[in-house]
């Protein structure tokens, strides 16, 4: 069995790598002038929540289970002052 802090650095590890290709849908989308906004808009989205999602694992804050990013950016807030501040 994987200690605890290994399993954690694992999870987050794959929250961003899939925000990544999230983040890298919406730049091939965007470089290519598809004329796509909702969908670039969409992928956008999902890479800023996979992002914070991620450090919420990273700070060991239980996930909710919601697309809406203030409710994940209020959690943000409690663990990482400072990076909610940037995001708002």
């Amino acid at each position: 069995m994987k200690p605890p802090e290994e399993v954690r650095r694992e999870l987050v590890r794959q929250w961003i790598e899939k925000a990544d290709q999230d983040l890298a849908a919406a730049v091939i989308l965007l470089e290519n002038a598809v004329l796509l906004k909702p969908v670039i808009a969409f992928h956008a989205q999902q890479a800023v929540e996979k992002y914070l999602k991620a450090l919420l694992v990273r700070h060991q804050v239980n996930l909710p289970k919601t697309h809406d990013i203030g409710a994940v950016l209020s959690l943000v807030a409690v663990c990482e002052p400072a990076a909610a501040l940037a995001l708002q």
